[in-house]
């Protein structure tokens, strides 16, 4: 019987030491994660900065515009070059607008064919007439947004962990609301990362039809002047001069009149000045 008890005790020990174990274990196991998540916090939030990307890689957006001036007969021709003109560098159009004067396009352009494609509107048709390029390095702007949204991700992250471990109502509800307004700040800088890389993928170039006379384009196609025209030019100036003489020698006429008064009068007392002498 005594060594009954002494098996029985024996077997209540080992049992109890069995769950003291198992029990002990979740906790070494928790306490573990919670350093693990510490220390992955400390990690993230000490690597925010981000490295200046290299020379070739820079964050660069171009806009072009150009100005042709066109023949009102050939407006549709040269509309339907530059549309396909688009279509074979892959771009497409965001805009157009026209008047009676002017035909108005924006072209969204692939950037690494932004060069050729401007070149190639030389050869649309009509006298290209104005052409400027504008690039702006947004690099330096760019890097600095990606490192705040990985600042802001890493604050996030550190909040969700503290959710995990809220235990009232109110810690819940205001850590919640941090993490709301964090995201919100991470959606709103990532929309404005999106905005840079479309801007930098495609550039913009705006091409302006203005639709002249038929006048205005002959002497656009020819600056050096016909005899024939500088012959017209001659006798329209010399026209304008001869007018110009008459108009002032009219604005004389009260000089002129006291002029001849003047020499009348002269005229007759000369001649009585010369009877007299006879006499």
């Amino acid at each position: 019987m005594k060594k009954i008890l002494i098996a029985v005790v024996a077997a209540l020990s080992i049992s109890s030491c069995s769950r003291a174990s198992q029990n002990a274990e979740p906790a070494a196991t928790a306490g573990q994660a919670q350093e693990y998540v510490e220390e992955e916090m400390i990690a993230v939030s000490g690597t925010n900065s981000v490295p200046a990307p290299p020379a070739d890689t820079r964050k660069l957006i171009a806009k072009g515009n150009v100005e042709i001036k066109v023949k009102p007969e050939n407006v549709d021709s040269i509309y339907d070059n530059i549309n396909a003109l688009i279509k074979k560098h892959n771009g497409y159009k965001s805009s157009e607008k026209q008047n009676e004067f002017r035909y108005s396009v924006s072209a969204s352009i692939p950037s690494a064919s932004f060069e050729d494609f401007t070149d190639a509107l030389n050869k649309v048709g009509g006298k290209m007439s104005d052409k400027s390029i504008n690039v702006q390095d947004v690099t330096d702007a760019y890097t600095d947004l990606i490192s705040e949204i990985k600042s802001k991700e890493a604050a996030l992250e550190q909040y969700r962990v503290l959710l995990k471990r809220a235990n009232k109502i109110s810690e819940i509800i205001e850590i919640q609301t941090k993490i709301d307004y964090i995201q919100n700040d991470i959606d709103v800088m990532n929309g404005r990362r999106i905005n840079i890389d479309r801007k930098v993928a495609y550039s913009v170039v705006d091409i302006d039809l203005i639709i002249v006379k038929k006048e205005m384009a002959k002497d656009d196609d020819d600056d050096t002047p016909s005899f024939g025209s500088e012959l017209v030019d001659s006798l329209s100036d010399g026209w304008a001069i001869i007018k110009f003489l008459v108009v002032f020698l009219l604005r004389l006429w009260p000089f002129f009149i006291i002029g001849g008064i003047v020499y009348f009068f002269y005229k007759k007392r000369k001649g009585e000045s010369k009877t007299s002498s006879k006499n």
